[in-house]
Formats: C-alpha cells, sequence, structure tokens
C-alpha cells in the first residue's frame, strides 16, 4: 500500500521493535496514502524503471564491518549512498544504521545466505520481463494505468512493500529465499511471510495497484477510511494484482476464511462502518493460532470479485474496482452475500 500505506508492500502498521513481533502489511503493501502522485510515472509498460542500486551498496556496507554488527558501514556505505526510493523508506519506515546492524547481527546466517539471491535481481531479465508482463496485462485491462519506479532495497523487516511520491519500495530481504535458506533464526511472523524473490512480481502488482487507487482519488483520498473501506482498497489490491501476476500475497489466509466465510461476513458487517481495523487489517503480529491476520483483506477481496464476476464489460469492471468511490454503493453492486 502507499507512503502511509501499511499493504505497499503496505501510517497502517504499527512497528515494533526488533526484539519483538515485526508487523507488516502482509502484502504487502500501506493502503493508506492521500499523498501525492509518484514521480516518474511511464505509461508505456516496456519502459517501467527498475531501481536495484541500493542492493550492491547494502552488501558493500555488509563487508566492510556490517557482518559483524557494526553500524557506522551501513551508514556511510548504503544510508548515505541511498537511492531517491531508500531516502523515502528511510523516513517512512524509520531505517537506520543502528536497526540495521542489529538485524544482521540477529539474523547472521539468514543474510549469509540470501545475498546471491538479493544480487541476482538485477540480472535477471527473466523475473524483470515477469514484472513487465504484469504491467502489460494491466495496460490491457486499464488503459490509463502508469507504471511509477519500482525500488528495491534492503530494509529492517518492518514492511515488505509501500510506496511514496517516487515508486514503490519493496523490502527484499522478505523475498530472497532459497532452496536452503535457514529460518531458523527468524521469529513465527517473519518465517510466515519470508518468500522467494520469484514471488516479486506478486507484491509488485499488489503495490501497483495502490498507486493507481492514489491516482483515482476514490476511496484511498479519503482521510479517515472505516473497516468497509480500508478492507476494500486492500482486497482489491489482491484481486486486480492477481489478475495481472497469477498470484496473491494474502492467498495462506484461503484455507482458513473459505469454509468460514458466512460466519466471517456475519462478524464483519456491524463492524464494517467504525474505523478500528484492528481484528480485520494490519494484525498479523497479534493473531492466535486459530486466526490468521488480515482477513480483511480476504473480504475485500471476495467483494471485488463478486462485482467483477457480474458484471459482463471485465474492462469496466477493473475501473470501477480501482475507482471506487462509495463503498456501500460498490458493495450493493458486488451482490456478495455468504
Amino acid at each position: 500500500m502507499m507512503s502511509t500505506h501499511r499493504c505497499l508492500w503496505c501510517a497502517r502498521r504499527s512497528l515494533l521493535s526488533m526484539a519483538s513481533v515485526v508487523v507488516w502489511s502482509a502484502s504487502c503493501g500501506d493502503g493508506d496514502s492521500t499523498g501525492p502522485e509518484p514521480a516518474g510515472e511511464v505509461a508505456d509498460p516496456a519502459q517501467a524503471l527498475f531501481v536495484t542500486s541500493d542492493i550492491p551498496n547494502f552488501w558493500a556496507a555488509y563487508d566492510a564491518g556490517g557482518s559483524g554488527g557494526a553500524s557506522g558501514p551501513f551508514q556511510t556505505d548504503y544510508l548515505n549512498r541511498a537511492s531517491t526510493g531508500l531516502r523515502d523508506f528511510i523516513g517512512l519506515r524509520n531505517l537506520t544504521a543502528a536497526s540495521l546492524a542489529s538485524m544482521v547481527r540477529a539474523f547472521p546466517r539468514y543474510f549469509t545466505d540470501i545475498r546471491p539471491q538479493t544480487l541476482r535481481l538485477a540480472t535477471d531479465a527473466t523475473l524483470q520481463n515477469r514484472m513487465r508482463e504484469g504491467y502489460r496485462r494491466i495496460k490491457d485491462v486499464y488503459p490509463t494505468a502508469v507504471f511509477p519506479s519500482v525500488t528495491f532495497l534492503i530494509g529492517r523487516f518492518s514492511t515488505g512493500g509501500t510506496t511514496s511520491s517516487n515508486g514503490m519500495l519493496v523490502g527484499l530481504e522478505f523475498y530472497a529465499l532459497g532452496p536452503n535458506t535457514p529460518t531458523d533464526e527468524l521469529n513465527q511472523f517473519q518465517r510466515d511471510n519470508v518468500r522467494p524473490l520469484d514471488s516479486l512480481p506478486i507484491i509488485v502488482a499488489h503495490e501497483h495497484v495502490h498507486i493507481l487507487q492514489v491516482r483515482a482519488r476514490g476511496l484511498m483520498s479519503r482521510s479517515n477510511k472505516n473497516l468497509l473501506e480500508q478492507s476494500l482498497l486492500e482486497g482489491s489490491a489482491d484481486f486486480i494484482g492477481e489478475l495481472a501476476s497469477s498470484g496473491n500475497i494474502n492467498a495462506r489466509v484461503r484455507a482458513y476464511a473459505i469454509p468460514r466465510e458466512a460466519e466471517l461476513w456475519a462478524e464483519f458487517r456491524p463492524v464494517m462502518h467504525g474505523t478500528d481495523v484492528s481484528r480485520w487489517l494490519y494484525n498479523q503480529g497479534s493473531t492466535t493460532s486459530d486466526r490468521p491476520g488480515d482477513l480483511g483483506y480476504f473480504i475485500g477481496y471476495r467483494i471485488a470479485e463478486a462485482y467483477y464476476n457480474r458484471t459482463a464489460d471485465k474492462r469496466a469492471a477493473v475501473r470501477d474496482i480501482i475507482e471506487v468511490r462509495d463503498a456501500d454503493q460498490f458493495l450493493a453492486q458486488s451482490g456478495y452475500a455468504p
């Protein structure tokens, strides 16, 4: 979700210290942004910019002493050389040299292992082409789509994806699993959310929808969104993102939610006009074993899906889902009633 958007990606998620459970929008993403439209947008997916310069800088700092827990190299070799996107991320997610050093000390074997995967991104034409193919699919169904730059960086396990006025910002520490990456150092939340590098097109597609929602000046432009509105924004990003990438960053909740859908809707509906989202969104860090977090994403997805399925003109359906302005009207028109 967006510059304050807890997703991308996505300020909707609270950030806890490294010693505690880290909360990110599984997604992604942050769907709360009301900020300016991203700079450097292009209309042609082939011209979309993927910024990877921060990744080798991180590993230069790592080699210069950061691997041993020194914070100085992360400041001089990484943060001080930040791309425009990383500079935004530093402010949005309180990224400091000390927090990076603390993270590397806490997960030494994990970071040793993910290095080649993160560096592969800059030269992996197949992976970048998959992201562009997702863009092309969006362009086909939503012709007014634009494509801001995507900055890939290494953060502090605070968010997998968010956005700023300079495009999408993706925390690559979440997306670098190899076949034998050790995850035993990570806490349960982190183990549940780290993914292979090949999953990047899914988070990029989700966060891209949030960019388009900001430009549409619909629900995303409101400053005090209720639960239904926020769930629609996030679930719509999952749904349209899935059309583009054939993947869903929140697919993990389906096994739980599908058999309980009517029950969840009966619980959601009486509170959906309130602003307390703590039981439904951005709550992976506070869930119990018998109820996963981010179930609001699932509800929003299912409403968007219902609207899409009952609309004959699929381009019009995609436009309406991205540009929705009245959540209650949209819900009624979707016919969603599990």
